[in-house]
């Protein structure tokens, strides 16, 4: 799902930076706002999915040492305590505030405030949430300190998810709509540091399959 997400949203932030090779497609920013509120969507289930791993963590553990999973499965829990679940969930609220950005986007006739209000303000605190929830799983890989493990790919997948949610944050900063106007701050660098990161995310999604 993560795949899925990713690939979409590099390809409808390829159609805003290099719009000949995308023919209609670019021409149309419902078409590409619809294909990024669909894909979000891809987003939100994944990190659900992570979160139940984090809730469940215990029989996944059970099992893989082929025991008798503990208690029952469940399907949410609360555990601010455990910093995998701090991360897991972070990022789960990341993407749901991704779901109300990107579908608003769809809204074409927002003044400049009401863009900010309710497409530029869920994307600035979604990121936010990505970049906390990374953070979090770089602490919990290092135990609380950074280290140099290239030869761990889980190594490379919380280091190329930090990097992901690092260019998807500096998108979010160009994507504010400037007062007065229905003009985003840097509408080029929003489509580049978008695509950037969400080939950030795919790389890292793509080597949970070997991990």
């Amino acid at each position: 799902l993560f795949v899925v997400g990713s690939a979409c949203f590099a390809a409808a932030s390829a159609a805003g930076l290099v719009p000949r090779f995308f023919d209609a497609f670019a021409d149309s920013p419902f078409l590409i706002n619809l294909v990024f509120f669909i894909v979000s969507i891809f987003f939100t289930l994944a990190a659900y999915l992570q979160l139940l791993a984090a809730v469940n963590a215990d029989r996944i553990l059970a099992i893989a040492h082929r025991r008798p999973p503990p208690g029952r499965f469940r399907w949410f829990d609360w555990r601010p305590s455990g910093i995998g679940w701090m991360a897991a969930f972070t990022q789960f609220i990341g993407t749901l505030l991704f779901n109300l950005n990107t579908f608003d986007a769809l809204f074409a006739d927002l003044d400049w405030l009401q863009e900010d209000l309710l497409i530029w303000t869920p994307d600035a605190i979604g990121s936010i949430c990505f970049l906390a929830a990374s953070a979090l799983a770089l602490i919990e890989y290092g135990h609380g300190r950074w280290v140099w493990q290239p030869r761990d790919v889980s190594w490379w997948i919380v280091n190329i998810n930090m990097s992901g949610s690092i260019a998807f944050g500096i998108s979010a900063i160009y994507a504010i709509v400037l007062p007065g106007t229905a003009e985003l701050l840097d509408a080029w660098l929003v489509n580049l540091w978008t695509l950037i990161g969400a080939i950030g995310f795919l790389l890292g999604a793509w080597l949970l399959l070997p991990e």
